[in-house]
């Protein structure tokens, strides 16, 4: 086990059911999550906390008062939040009832709200398809750009924000202001049977309990996996690897911005999609229309042994067994943490925040646009890459090419957290409670 933090939370995560692919519904029958797997970015299942945020607050994605770019972390006043997620320029959060709140920038109602007026505090959201009250048995929620997911604990998928694309997964290609529910790849009835989302804004994976996944929206440079350039507005299957049948025995899901990732339970990473910074880690610039495995750090083999995916715009990010994390992709700002600009096609090692070795002992890793984040075992949490906006909540607007401590704005650590979100220039802590 990777520690004792991560243990706890495996138990809750078990205890609610929760732990096929750290959101929401159970494992099929061979399809196993990966040992020592944390919970997945976006995944109501283990502890609460308070709400902090730092970074871009034009449209008030911050949820609280204070100047339009702040790099101090300082929190929002909302407690015994389960879990959070950041878009383009919102947050979600979903509350310990399993309701969900937004705020921020809401031109395509992307907050759920039923309104297109940005709010500054949190707001709730909608319960779906036009029914009374507020959208509830939430599990997991995702975001990006201006366009927003939850997963409920029957397995259905609800979507609202925009939908140019079809990435509301209804068959439509409409934003109606409330949420919606993705329907099934026939269009006859709900979605059902899924255990995870992911959210690009465009495009939308959801994999099912057995072990498959599902892709919908915009497909230009292949992101949906089908094997074509179509745009779908109901969900299809992602294809095998190296287009064979069907993509099977996959835990997690992760979505770019032009392209997709899964984790198989045997600890390897399959990517698809656009590739023009090296983002799908094979060792090429090569779109590719079908997943293709991702090689090992330095393109020696194939890269094992992950636990854990985070996908951004042009990089991504995969937390190991050990406790150590490899980035691949774009790194004009550092986001690859691997203490230079250089960009990479195949993965390389985070360093720890001296640069003198590898980064160690981290047990959840989160992307946001061109910057990423991790929390430690032992809860302590680590921003590095692009900082201009005060996303990396490090007390500057500076980027930094290796990981570093985050400071609140009354100076000093926030506490142990226990989970993050990371929109597209604002980052968002789940802060635990200060014991006395």
């Amino acid at each position: 086990m990777i520690g004792g933090r991560l243990t706890a939370a495996l138990a809750a995560l078990v205890a609610l059911g929760l732990l096929a692919a750290g959101c929401g519904g159970t494992a099929a029958p061979g399809v196993s999550p990966p040992a020592s797997a944390p919970p997945a970015a976006g995944a109501a299942g283990g502890p609460t906390g308070a709400v902090w945020t730092s970074g871009l607050n034009e449209n008030g994605q911050l949820g609280r008062p204070g100047p339009d770019r702040d790099p101090n972390l300082a929190p929002v006043g909302l407690e015994r939040v389960r879990a959070v997620a950041g878009g383009g320029r919102h947050s979600l959060a979903v509350k310990g009832d399993g309701t969900v709140v937004a705020w921020g920038a809401n031109d395509h109602g992307q907050l759920g709200d039923g309104t297109t007026r940005d709010s500054r505090v949190p707001v709730p959201v909608l319960a779906p398809d036009g029914q009374d009250g507020q959208l509830g048995d939430v599990v997991a929620v995702s975001a990006n750009t201006d366009f927003s997911m939850a997963l409920r604990r029957d397995g259905t998928v609800v979507t609202w924000g925009v939908g140019a694309s079809g990435q509301r997964g209804t068959g439509e290609r409409e934003s109606p202001l409330y949420p919606t529910t993705v329907r099934s790849p026939d269009g006859e009835r709900p979605l059902g049977g899924i255990t995870a989302i992911a959210a690009d804004g465009r495009t939308e994976l959801a994999l099912r309990r057995n072990g498959q996944v599902l892709a919908w929206g915009a497909n230009t440079f292949g992101m949906v996996g089908d094997g074509t350039r179509e745009d779908r507005a109901l969900p299809v299957p992602v294809r095998g690897l190296y287009g064979a049948g069907r993509l099977n025995g996959v835990v997690r899901v992760a979505v770019g911005g032009q392209h997709g990732l899964a984790l198989l339970n045997d600890g390897r990473v399959a990517a698809w999609g656009h590739n023009d910074l090296g983002q799908l880690g094979d060792g090429t610039r090569e779109d590719r229309l079908t997943p293709t495995l991702v090689s090992g750090v330095a393109g020696q083999g194939r890269l094992g042994g992950v636990i854990a995916l985070a996908a951004a715009e042009k990089n991504n990010y995969a937390l190991r067994r050990d406790g150590t994390v490899v980035a691949w992709g774009n790194n004009t700002a550092g986001q690859l943490g691997d203490g230079t600009l250089t960009l990479r096609t195949s993965p390389v090692h985070v360093v720890d925040e001296d640069g003198d070795g590898r980064l160690r002992g981290a047990a959840q890793v989160f992307a946001g646009e061109a910057y990423g984040a991790a929390i430690l075992t032992d809860g302590t949490p680590l921003t590095w890459g692009a900082g201009g906006s005060g996303q990396l909540g490090s007390g500057r607007r500076a980027a930094r090419s290796r990981p570093g401590k985050v400071v609140t704005s009354l100076g000093g650590a926030p506490g142990n957290s226990v989970s993050a979100g990371a929109g597209e220039r604002h980052l968002i802590l789940l802060v635990a409670p200060r014991t006395p």
